[in-house]
């Protein structure tokens, strides 16, 4: 139903009014009164009455009305504010790495660098292209959890893995002379839990990513410890604090509180806005106690939902194969920029590569060929999409390895693809570790069915 503006509601109830006390007004004049003298003055009293009466609903009404829209014009100037803001800071953010990238990737073509330059170059070319695709994830993450596009997959974690785990991947980006480290006083049982570990990490490695990015001295320390029916995780640092006024901005998507320093700081501004919506989902909390210069203490809980440590299946380390030689592999990949990207982290390994365009090639393939041992599947393909093909591949040969890799990738798209019966998962870009990781676990798994390739 088209709903009715405003001024037209407010018309037609001034008019409805106005008829609907004069039909029923003058009906009780008639019943009262026969005296034309005492007729006239009641209307007069009558008219009064109905101006004050309609003068102070229409009041309360139209303040209703017009509150609303000065605080939608107060919203309104804000979020424009906010979106010059944000336009001008990603701008640096995306132009910032691509600088990097588009710059050194030209200097690599100089004949007279030396390795030690080369690889100078490279170091800086990696580093931007980290940066950016960090980028583009935050703002894929954010965009899900603003539309509700999100679930939770718990599943059982070690707490104390994933702990080492970020102190691993922390430390080497720490400044020289601060002092990095944390704590985990929870027992052997406690540490097992049932959460979502993506959402968990990520909350750890932002708030992590803040103190190593405002820190130029002092200390940085993490840890966790049980909390009644919750675990309590604490990030606390010695760097240049949040000024009072803005602890309550922080958690907003696309603030940015820099203490008013000349220093400028990358980020987008919605690392802190996807811990809270994460910690939302998982039915946790998160608070800030800080001072400016002095550094900040950020704690945050998370229901403790115990595994038993017998159901924790620990990942057994995969030996690396000294050859993959004669495996057949079947590349379903429509851009053949990626494909040949494939081709070139696999070109030392004896590998035998095909490569189909789209979906339903990779299912002709497969049904003609069955010396195939494994299957690269993109998601999104024209003619038939990663999903559908997998599903007929399975039909066909249901023991067949099949890896998704994609470049379109949620918060789902992993769980989606292991329903569908992928075997694992890979997300573009990935790194010549994570293809031969994921290839060789495959590989494993048929050799303890005893069907090795």
């Amino acid at each position: 139903m088209k709903r009715v503006r405003f001024e037209y509601k407010f018309t037609l109830i001034y008019i409805s009014l106005g008829f609907l006390w004069i039909f029923f007004s003058d009906k009780l004049v008639e019943s009262l009164f026969n005296d034309t003298h005492y007729i006239t003055q009641f209307q007069t009293y009558k008219g009064m009455f109905y101006v004050a009466s309609t003068a102070i609903l229409f009041f309360y009404y139209l303040k209703l009305h017009i509150t609303r829209l000065r605080k939608a014009k107060i919203k309104a100037e804000e979020s424009d504010h906010l979106k010059s803001a944000f336009l001008q800071n990603i701008s640096h953010e995306l132009r910032t790495p691509m600088n990097g990238i588009i710059g050194f990737s030209g200097l690599l073509k100089e004949n007279n660098l030396t390795q030690d330059q080369k690889n100078e170059y490279l170091k800086i070319i990696i580093q931007s292209s980290e940066r950016l695709l960090e980028l583009v994830n935050q703002m894929l993450d954010i965009s899900l959890l603003e539309t509700g596009n999100i679930q939770l997959h718990p599943q059982k974690v070690n707490l104390a893995d994933i702990l080492q785990e970020v102190y691993e991947l922390w430390k080497p980006k720490v400044k020289q002379g601060i002092n990095f480290s944390f704590t985990n006083d929870l027992n052997d049982d406690d540490n097992n839990i049932i959460t979502d570990e993506y959402k968990l990490k990520q909350v750890l490695n932002n708030l992590i990513g803040n103190a190593v990015k405002f820190t130029e001295k002092g200390h940085i320390h993490f840890g966790c410890h049980l909390n009644g029916n919750e675990i309590e995780f604490i990030v606390e640092d010695t760097g240049i604090g949040i000024a009072k006024e803005h602890q309550h901005e922080i958690f907003k998507r696309f603030r940015k509180a820099e203490n008013g320093s000349s220093q400028f700081y990358n980020g987008a501004g919605i690392g802190l806005a996807i811990c809270k919506g994460n910690l939302e989902l998982l039915k946790g909390k998160i608070l800030v106690e800080s001072n400016s210069g002095v550094g900040s203490v950020f704690r945050f809980t998370i229901p403790h939902h115990p595994a038993f440590s017998s159901e924790i299946k620990l990942i057994e380390k995969i030996p690396e194969l000294k050859s993959m030689n004669g495996l057949v592999v079947l590349v379903a990949e429509d851009e053949i920029l990626n494909f040949r990207y494939i081709e070139e982290l696999l070109a030392d390994t004896g590998v035998i590569l095909l490569h189909a365009a789209n979906g339903l090639e990779a299912v002709d393939i497969c049904r003609k060929r069955e010396d195939i041992n494994l299957v690269l599947m993109d998601i999104k393909m024209p003619v038939m999409n990663g999903f559908e093909a997998t599903r007929l591949i399975k039909e066909i040969r249901p023991e067949l390895p099949v890896i998704a890799q994609t470049a379109y990738i949620t918060g789902d798209e992993k769980y989606r693809s292991q329903s569908i019966g992928f075997s694992d998962f890979l997300s573009k870009p990935f790194l010549k570790e994570d293809l031969l990781h994921s290839i060789e676990l495959q590989i494993k798994k048929l050799k303890k069915k005893g069907k090795s390739p």
